[in-house]
């Protein structure tokens, strides 16, 4: 239930004092409050951030608990989402006014010879992104589609050891970064640029790695590239999303309930960012046999958000990554890559 009235002006007179750690402006004078609402003992205070994966958000939300928490409110839960751009246009005449300068916009990118960006995602990690990124790629180039892959995952890159390369990654003599091409598929990850620190790192930041692995790779003209983005919702995929002209986001889950809760997740930062989301793939189901053959399912639950289904993967072992697709995944597969590149 939304405050309104006096009890909503106790409320924002109490967060009136906060300001935007960035900006130095109160948070109320930004109109950063969306509402404030009571569900039973808890007192909701939702916030629009300036800055979408502000990382400052939690400074933020721990001077409301503590402003809040000073005045009795004990059971106090903050929620951010993030301004559109014309409520970001209204407040630019209050900073204008307050003479302080707004922090600088996300550089965004050309589509360069690339026809389709595609990013795979989950915010939970460890639901097979790499595994599923590696399958399409391999499923398009079969089916005759130009294919790239980045590897937007700066601390936990797998690219290069799903494929089996070992080799590293070179610039030509303009500067740009040639990437590796592995049976046919230009790759590029930051475990392939090892030996070019002082030429690619222009910051500490991880963003500012997968901007320039994309800006500067020499990818060609491609159908496809996938992007197998790293867990979570905070720099790293926001300022993907961002930056580069992504053209739709597959989200991967497994058929656990966790995996569901934190899927919707990804939804609401593709939604918030105004990124299409084409489908589901629903990942480790179950696993076949190395020995007899025989299907195990290894959750019955249902895995699903709303969201067509694009495949049904299984869950591959150690014992069996190399095993032989069968017709239905193959199938599946080719389904999946033929809704994407549509």
């Amino acid at each position: 239930m939304k405050l309104e009235g006096d009890k909503l002006r106790e409320i924002i007179d109490l967060i009136e004092p906060i300001k935007d750690p960035e900006i130095g402006i109160s948070i109320v004078k930004l109109k950063m409050v969306e509402s404030i609402e009571k569900d039973g003992e808890t007192l909701k205070v939702n916030i629009k951030l300036t800055v979408p994966g502000c990382p400052l958000s939690s400074t933020i939300e721990k001077d409301i608990k503590s402003a809040l928490g000073e005045k009795g409110y004990g059971n106090v839960e903050v929620n951010f989402g993030f301004m559109t751009k014309d409520e970001l246009e209204k407040i630019k005449n209050i900073v204008r006014d307050e003479k302080i300068e707004m922090p600088q916009s996300i550089e965004r990118y050309e589509k360069k010879s690339i026809k389709k960006i595609i990013a795979v995602y989950s915010a939970k990690g460890g639901v097979g992104k790499s595994t599923v990124v590696k399958l399409l790629a391999q499923t398009a180039f079969s089916m005759g589609y130009k294919v790239g892959v980045l590897d937007c995952d700066i601390s936990g890159p797998s690219i290069a050891s799903l494929f089996g390369v070992k080799e590293r990654a070179y610039a030509d003599d303009a500067g740009k970064i040639l990437p590796v091409v592995k049976d046919g598929i230009p790759l590029m990850t930051v475990d392939m640029l090892t030996d070019f620190e002082a030429i690619i790192w222009r910051g500490p930041l991880v963003s500012s790695a997968i901007k320039q692995m994309y800006n500067d790779t020499k990818w060609g003209n491609l159908d496809l590239l996938f992007l197998d983005l790293p867990p979570g919702t905070s720099d790293a995929p926001i300022t993907v999303f961002q930056s580069i002209p992504v053209d739709g986001v597959v989200v991967i889950t497994t058929p656990q309930e966790l995996s569901n809760v934190i899927g919707k997740k990804s939804l609401v930062v593709a939604k918030t960012l105004n990124i299409p989301v084409i489908g589901l793939i629903k990942n480790m189901g179950y696993f076949v046999c190395a020995h007899c053959g025989e299907k195990n399912e290894i959750n019955n639950m249902e895995a699903s958000m709303d969201l067509p289904v694009l495949a049904e993967l299984p869950f591959i072992t150690d014992n069996n990554k190399d095993m032989k697709l069968d017709d239905k995944i193959l199938a599946d597969l080719q389904n999946a890559v033929e809704k994407i590149a549509k």
